[in-house]
């Protein structure tokens, strides 16, 4: 008798992911803001819907709606929520961390159907660890940006280095204009070419500084304020190397999916909390190298945590 109830909930399942909104997606987010529940669902293929927490808190025995098939969510209030309408519909749910986590034994025992984390622990059937957050830029964002800008960016010599600095890159005005020297030197060997995006800045004086150092070396900038939309994946995709200066895990992950050698601009004894740890991962997996005297390429996979995470899924509960 078990068997065959566990057997038709199963069905039960197999049917509700086919329906017409099979994916809810509960998390808080602020405006604007993808979530990673929300950039999880967006790799599924499918559609979803987004569900307010406090509606799912309210509607307890979710009249008015189609039942979910699988609802992903993010957040221990909405988790929470997420599992009550779970368990009324009898349909899976997934939860992603925010942020990096250490504590992965505790995450396994939670009752969730699968935790998807940032964390160097390793796999279990209810735990699915990534490298990094998980970011809503995917292979086919980055082909698209480098479509968008390809035309825009055909008078920059080859080969093009795309730097990103963020927020963080630079501890004194001295560091700032030396790297950016070395860089300049080093792009200049080769007659090529820099597409600078700032994405962030402590101090403008930091940046001002990096950038004199970058003057010997034909180059384009941007700066976050400016009145044109963020080049940065455009930069990327057409370049033939990234370089990525300070900046959130986050600007990491984005880097590390284009489809060409990925460096950093930092000491290795210099990473450190939760932004040194995912870079260290992203080291060990050979998807990023610390930037020395050289652009010298190596092999590396396209880093795709989403979609990697989404294919685990859909071959889980055939989405």
């Amino acid at each position: 008798m078990l068997h065959l109830s566990l057997r038709r909930r199963n069905e039960k399942m197999m049917l509700s992911v086919t329906q017409l909104a099979p994916v809810w997606v509960v998390e808080k987010a602020a405006a604007g803001e993808a979530g990673p529940a929300y950039i999880l669902a967006s790799r599924l293929g499918c559609l979803f819907r987004r569900i307010s927490v406090d509606d799912l808190a309210l509607d307890s025995d979710l009249k008015g709606r189609r039942a979910p098939g699988l609802i992903l969510t993010s957040g221990v209030r909405s988790g929470y929520a997420a599992l009550r309408a779970a368990r009324k519909a009898e349909c899976p749910v997934v939860w992603c961390v925010r942020g990096e986590a250490r504590t992965a034994p505790m995450l396994r025992s939670l009752p969730f159907d699968l935790v998807v984390a940032s964390s160097a622990a390793a796999v279990a059937p209810r735990f699915c660890p990534t490298l990094g957050p998980l970011s809503i830029v995917s292979p086919h964002l980055v082909a698209r940006a480098g479509k968008a800008w390809q035309e825009r960016l055909e008078h920059l010599p080859h080969p093009r280095v795309a730097v990103a600095v963020g927020e963080g890159a630079f501890r004194t005005e001295e560091e700032a204009l030396l790297s950016g020297k070395k860089l300049a030197m080093m792009v200049n060997r080769y007659g090529g070419s820099v597409l600078l995006s700032v994405r962030g800045e402590n101090r403008r004086s930091l940046t001002d500084a990096f950038i004199t150092g970058l003057s010997s070396a034909f180059m384009l900038v941007w700066r976050k304020g400016e009145p044109d939309e963020d080049p940065t994946l455009g930069f990327m995709a057409c370049s033939d190397c990234v370089v990525v200066a300070g900046g959130e895990s986050p600007m990491l992950v984005e880097a590390c999916v284009v489809d060409v050698p990925v460096f950093l601009m930092e000491r290795e004894q210099d990473l450190r909390g939760a932004r040194g740890r995912i870079a260290l991962r992203l080291i060990e997996d050979r998807h990023l190298r610390i930037l020395k005297d050289d652009f010298v390429p190596w092999p590396r996979s396209v880093l795709d945590e989403a979609g990697r995470v989404a294919d685990i899924m859909k071959a889980r509960w055939a989405l």
